[in-house]
């Protein structure tokens, strides 16, 4: 029971690794409350983790962020671990396709959504001697995408696709966000790290799945449950001493 007794609020856990964080924070002793713009999927996620808090959020706007954090603080009194997970993966476009509407809603979610949700929780983690944040980025935000593994795409579908800037540009800046923070109040006991995640297997179409992994010296792409182990490490006290860091998780992507 690694986080018995520890308060968890984890954004956009009605699904995927945000969802299996959830249910492994519950099975170490956490309180957990997810959340997501969509109250549909946060029906579906309480249905099969009858004991997490959901509630819908739309962390684009700030009065909504504030409005969440003020009902966890009134029911809970702290928050003590926050896992920044919210985020959108844009259409696939080529650059001179894409507009730039769709490139400030990527902004808007995959970065600036991480800022909203931090700065109206720390005051708390201030007030109640620390707390552990991790922000999810993206092998894409320390490296170039390969795209022409995207090109069996494109000839599915008949058109250029290629992984789209804004998804790339948005989780690289969340790694200067870490640093930022972790150096800013490290002696608050506020810990901030990031965790960078390799590609997730979800049905993907076969010859990009065949690409992703030959580029992959773990030879395949990962399971969300792979992420789990590293998500408690960060959380828990077993990361005490670590502050301001990148734990890379990506079966060696970045290792060539």
């Amino acid at each position: 029971m690694k986080l018995k007794n520890k308060i968890a609020l984890i954004t956009g856990g009605s699904r995927g690794i945000g969802f299996a964080t959830a249910k492994l924070f519950l099975d170490e002793g956490a309180t957990v409350i997810i959340t997501s713009k969509n109250s549909k999927k946060i029906k579906i996620a309480k249905k099969k983790l009858p004991n997490v808090i959901g509630i819908s959020t739309d962390i684009t706007k700030e009065l909504e962020v504030k409005k969440l954090i003020k009902t966890v603080i009134k029911k809970f009194k702290r928050i003590d671990i926050l896992v920044n997970n919210a985020g959108i993966l844009p259409k696939s476009k080529i650059l001179h396709k894409i507009s730039e509407k769709e490139w400030n809603e990527t902004l808007d979610v995959n970065l600036t959504g991480h800022f909203r949700v931090t700065k109206h929780v720390i005051p708390y983690m201030q007030k109640n001697n620390g707390g552990s944040i991790i922000n999810i980025s993206s092998t894409y935000g320390i490296l170039s995408p390969d795209q022409r593994i995207y090109s069996s795409l494109s000839k599915k579908n008949s058109e250029d696709i290629e992984k789209p800037i804004g998804y790339s540009v948005s989780k690289s800046g969340i790694l200067n966000l870490t640093r930022f923070l972790a150096t800013k109040f490290a002696s608050q006991n506020i810990r901030v790290n990031t965790l960078t995640l390799g590609g997730v297997y979800a049905n993907n179409p076969k010859q990009f799945v065949k690409e992703y992994s030959l580029k992959t010296p773990l030879g395949r792409m990962a399971d969300k449950s792979e992420y789990i182990g590293p998500m408690i490490f960060l959380a828990s006290n077993a990361s005490s001493y670590m502050t301001g860091s990148n734990l890379i998780v990506d079966g060696g992507w970045s290792a060539w």
